[in-house]
C-alpha cells in the first residue's frame, strides 16, 4: 500500500474526518446502516422483479419504476459501505469503502432528477427530450466519478446539492399547480398527483426538513454546517451544499402551509400527516442541536451524547429506513407494481421483509438506550412482529385493492404518448451494472493511489 510514504498517522487522520468515536453510538449507526442495506436492496431487488413484470404501465411510469427499484439497490450499496467505513477498519481500506459510498450517492442524486423529470407528470415530452433529459443526468454521475478518479474529490465542480435544487424546484411546482388548481378542475386524480410530488419530495428532503428553525433563526449548526470538515471540503463546496438546503426547507415550508391552508378549507391530504412531524420535530431538534456546532449526519465526535442520540433516532433513521417505507408505500399505492394472484407473495414478502427488519432495527435502538432484559425484548420483539404483520395484511389488502390514479379525468396534454419498448427500458438496468463495476474500480484505484489520504495532506489536513 501506498500509505507507508505518508508521514501521516492514519487514525489522526480518520479522526478529522469527523466521524462519531463514542463507542456505543457509532455501534448503533454502524448497524443502522447495515439494517438500511438490507432494507433498501430487498425493496430495489423484490420490487424490480415486479416491475418488470407489470406491461401495463406508460412509458414514463415504466421508466421512473425501474430507475426507482434500482436507486434504492445503490442505496443500500452506499449504507453499507459507509457502515464500514464507520467500522473504524485497520489500515487505509477505509478508502475503498469511502469512495464506493460517494459513488453509489451519485447515481442516487441523478436517479432522483430522473424520476422528477419523467413522474408523476413527464417534463420530458419527446422521446429527444428524454434521451438529452436522461443523458445528461447519467453524465453527471459519470463526471463525478471522473473527478474522484482524477483526485478531484469534493470540488464545487461537482455541483454539490445540485440535486437539492432539481428536486425541490421540479416536483415542487408540480405539487403547487395541482394542489392549487381551481376548484372546478379539482378531482382525485389531481390530488393524487400532488400527494405523490409531496411523498417524493418527503423522501428526498425530509432529513433537512427537520433543520428549519435553524435555518429561520440563523442558527450556527444550520449555516456553518461542514459535512466533512475543512480536511476535504472548501467554503464554496459547504456554502453550495448548504444553499441546496435551503431550498429544500423553503419548498417544504411551502408544502406545509399550503396543506394546512387546504386542510382548514375542508380540503384534507393524507400528505399533511406525512409532512408534519417533520416539523415537529424541528422544533425539539433546535433545541437539542443548539447545544452544540453540528447538524444531522456531520455530527462530531466531541458532541455531546444527547446531540448524537438525536441524529440517530430523526436523520439516521429517515436515511435507513422512512425513506425505503415510502417508496414501498409508492409502489403498492400508485400501480407501479402490477399485484394479482401470481405476484401477490412475491409482494406480500417484500412488506413483510421491510417490516419485520424496520421493527427489530427500532426495537434495538431503544434497547441501547434503555437497558432491557434480553428475554423482555424478545417478547416485546415478537409482539411487535405479530402485531406488524397484522397492520401489513390489512394495509397491503387496502392499498392494492384501491390504487391510486393519476390519468382519470386528467386532461391528456400532460401525458404526451411516446412509444418507448420494454426492451429499451430494460437497458437501463445494464448501465446500472456498468456504473456499479466502473465504482468498484474507481473505488480501488482511489484506494490503491491514496487519493484521499492525499487530498487530506493537500489542503491542509
Amino acid at each position: 500500500m501506498i500509505l507507508e510514504t505518508h508521514p501521516y498517522d492514519t487514525a489522526n487522520i480518520w479522526h478529522k474526518l469527523h466521524f462519531n468515536s463514542q463507542c456505543n453510538l457509532v455501534v448503533d449507526e454502524q448497524n443502522l446502516l447495515f439494517i438500511g442495506a438490507i432494507l433498501s436492496i430487498a425493496l430495489g431487488g423484490l420490487s424490480l422483479r415486479l416491475v418488470r413484470q407489470n406491461s401495463k404501465l406508460p412509458w414514463n411510469e415504466a421508466i421512473a419504476a425501474h430507475i426507482l427499484c434500482l436507486m434504492f439497490i445503490t442505496k443500500g450499496i452506499q449504507n453499507a459501505a459507509f457502515g464500514y467505513v464507520n467500522s473504524n477498519t485497520e489500515g487505509d481500506v477505509w478508502q475503498f469503502w469511502f469512495q464506493l459510498a460517494f459513488a453509489m450517492d451519485y447515481i442516487f442524486e441523478s436517479s432522483i432528477m430522473a424520476i422528477a423529470l419523467l413522474y408523476p407528470v413527464p417534463i420530458l415530452r419527446n422521446i429527444k427530450q428524454v434521451k438529452t433529459g436522461l443523458g445528461l443526468v447519467a453524465f453527471l454521475a459519470l463526471f463525478r466519478l471522473t473527478l474522484d478518479a482524477m483526485g478531484f474529490n469534493l470540488t464545487p465542480v461537482a455541483l454539490p446539492g445540485f440535486f437539492y435544487f432539481a428536486t425541490a424546484v421540479i416536483w415542487g411546482s408540480v405539487y403547487i399547480k395541482f394542489r392549487l388548481i381551481p376548484k372546478e378542475k379539482q378531482n382525485q386524480s389531481t390530488q393524487n398527483i400532488s400527494l405523490l410530488s409531496g411523498l417524493f419530495t418527503t423522501l428526498v428532503l425530509g432529513h433537512i426538513w427537520m433543520w428549519w428553525p435553524g435555518f429561520i433563526l440563523q442558527s450556527e449548526y444550520f449555516y456553518f454546517l461542514d459535512p466533512f470538515g475543512q480536511t476535504l471540503t472548501t467554503t464554496t463546496w459547504d456554502y453550495i451544499w448548504v444553499a441546496g438546503y435551503a431550498i429544500g426547507i423553503a419548498a417544504g415550508l411551502t408544502i406545509i402551509t399550503v396543506e394546512i391552508y387546504q386542510a382548514i378549507r375542508g380540503n384534507m391530504n393524507v400528505l399533511l400527516y406525512v409532512v408534519s412531524p417533520y416539523f415537529v420535530l424541528g422544533i425539539i431538534g433546535f433545541l437539542v442541536y443548539s447545544q452544540g456546532s453540528d447538524a444531522g449526519f456531520s455530527v462530531k465526535a466531541n458532541t455531546g451524547e444527547n446531540v448524537q442520540l438525536w441524529s440517530t433516532f430523526t436523520t439516521g433513521l429517515h436515511f435507513t429506513i422512512v425513506r425505503p417505507l415510502i417508496a414501498m408505500y409508492i409502489l403498492l399505492k400508485f400501480n407501479l407494481l402490477d399485484i394479482n394472484e401470481k405476484t401477490k407473495p412475491m409482494a406480500k414478502t417484500m412488506v413483510i421483509v421491510l417490516i419485520v427488519v424496520a421493527t427489530s432495527a427500532i426495537l434495538e435502538l431503544v434497547q441501547s438506550i434503555i437497558p432491557i432484559n434480553q428475554m423482555i425484548s424478545a417478547a416485546l420483539l415478537g409482539i411487535l412482529i405479530a402485531l406488524g404483520l397484522g397492520w401489513e395484511e390489512k394495509s397491503f389488502q387496502t392499498l392494492v385493492s384501491n390504487p391510486a390514479h393519476l390519468r382519470k379525468n386528467i386532461d391528456s396534454k400532460w401525458f404526451p404518448k411516446l412509444d418507448i419498448s420494454r426492451r429499451h427500458i430494460s437497458r437501463i438496468e445494464i448501465v446500472c451494472l456498468l456504473y456499479c463495476l466502473i465504482s468498484l474500480l474507481v473505488s480501488f484505484f482511489v484506494w490503491e493511489l491514496d487519493i484521499i489520504l492525499g487530498l487530506i495532506a493537500e489542503r491542509g489536513g
